[in-house]
């Protein structure tokens, strides 16, 4: 098995960064990640100190170079599992994601996992159900850890065990990295989800050819894309054209009538809303497979 420990960490994706292992795909690749506060809070006292240090939050296990992945390409990401740490941490406090003063103390809970279930110490108790919530390749442009076209901090529910990624590639070898797994997460991660470590298997293979303008993803049945923007607004537009783009050039479609399927068969979720630092909300645009090939079975253009 192909592992990237705990060692290998950085905090943005970045050309520079010199990559932890070089694979030929395909290939099985085991990413073991910290939470988002690099397993440094479990109490709202150790939460409290670890801001007032101002401590980096979010490190990122990689990056893995692969061989063939080449400027233009797209890097293909099928996720295989996500086995969670036992503990992790759950945060609520005032000027964080949606809340303003509603709620003016912080709180930290400790996550556990005990039997694939989260527990917290106030007796809520939820399967686990984990997503990665940060992902993708390093751009071609200056570090970052927004969410772009090549990936970033995404939040997106849809990114778990069983889906695929296909990634537009910027720079030679990619330069894959993940991180900030969730034990679980609903839409719009409106006060933070509950962060913890994992262990990410994935495997990784190469297309030599774009996939798509932005990243993609793929469930067994539907596509997803995730889009920031200045507003919730802006994010929603770009995901919607560029899912309706999609569908025009996979199913010869016009535009015009690719934006009709999509007010009918799609869907529109928040994956990332409120204030989070320099983060960008992140909206998903959504669309059945199933509901698409049936709906263009007769079409003809007018």
């Amino acid at each position: 098995m192909t592992i990237v420990d705990k060692t290998h960490l950085h905090f943005a994706f970045d050309r520079d960064v010199p990559p932890a292992l070089t694979i030929e795909p395909p290939r099985e690749v085991t990413f073991e990640t910290l939470d988002a506060c690099s397993g440094r809070v479990r109490t709202g006292d150790q939460f409290l100190h670890y801001r007032a240090e101002k401590r980096q939050s979010g490190p990122l296990t990689g990056p893995v170079s692969v061989a063939g992945a080449e400027l233009g390409g797209t890097l293909v990401v099928d996720v295989l599992n996500i086995e969670l740490d036992p503990s992790g941490f759950q945060l609520v406090g005032p000027n964080r994601a949606i809340v303003e003063n509603e709620v003016t103390r912080w709180t930290c809970y400790e996550v556990r996992i005990d039997d694939g279930r989260i527990l917290l110490p106030n007796g809520i108790e939820l399967p686990a159900d984990p997503i990665i919530g940060t992902f993708g390749n390093a751009p071609a442009g200056r570090p970052s850890q927004d969410a772009s076209r090549v990936g970033g901090n995404q939040d997106v529910p849809a990114v778990k065990v069983g889906c695929r990624l296909y990634i537009p590639i910027e720079v030679p070898g990619a330069l894959f990295s993940l991180g900030d797994v969730h034990a679980r997460q609903g839409d719009g991660e409106v006060v933070g989800a509950p962060e913890i470590g994992a262990r990410v298997t994935v495997r990784l293979s190469v297309l030599g050819h774009k996939h798509s303008d932005w990243l993609m993803i793929e469930d067994k049945t539907h596509w997803h894309t995730a889009c920031s923007g200045k507003d919730e607004y802006q994010a929603a537009r770009r995901a919607v054209f560029h899912n309706a783009d999609f569908i025009t050039k996979t199913h010869n479609l016009e535009l015009k009538d690719a934006l009709i399927l999509l007010t009918m068969i799609g869907g529109i979720s928040i994956c990332r809303t409120g204030a989070w630092g320099g983060l960008r909300p992140v909206v998903c645009s959504s669309f059945s497979k199933e509901l698409l090939s049936k709906a263009v079975a007769n079409y003809r253009k007018t």
